[in-house]
């Protein structure tokens, strides 16, 4: 049975998920450590539970109390999440195009020669019947 469509996220839930993609299992307070970090205004307690209950009721998230914690963490895969949202700024930005969208990274300095060399290889071996 295919997956069913993730609806889109914010730009805060979008950062939310960045964080939980990476260091999850998380509780509201390191999340709330976290994201307020390098806030010069931080967010409260109360608009995090907000957000994180808006992404679990979209399907991003999902929880599990664990004693007297509850711990969030992806309900959706990191690749398949960064998927839906490049698919979204793709489409609002560059009119669906890809070329358009590597072509302001590229054109706008986006890209290091690094990357650019690794964005040929990659190239080079979709051609070749690859997966990128």
């Amino acid at each position: 049975m295919p997956a069913k469509p993730l609806p889109p996220i914010s730009p805060a839930e979008q950062a939310l998920m960045d964080l939980i993609w990476q260091k999850q299992p998380l509780s509201v307070a390191a999340l709330l450590e976290l994201v307020n970090g390098d806030r010069p205004e931080p967010i409260t307690r109360n608009t995090l539970q907000t957000q994180l209950t808006r992404l679990e009721a979209k399907g991003w998230l999902s929880h599990h109390d664990g004693g007297r914690v509850r711990l969030y963490r992806a309900a959706v895969a990191e690749k398949r999440g960064r998927g839906k949202i490049l698919t979204e700024l793709k489409q609002r930005l560059f009119g669906g195009s890809g070329l358009s969208l590597v072509r302001c990274l590229v054109e706008e300095g986006g890209l290091d020669d690094a990357e650019i060399k690794e964005l040929n290889e990659l190239i080079a071996k979709h051609r070749k019947g690859g997966k990128p």
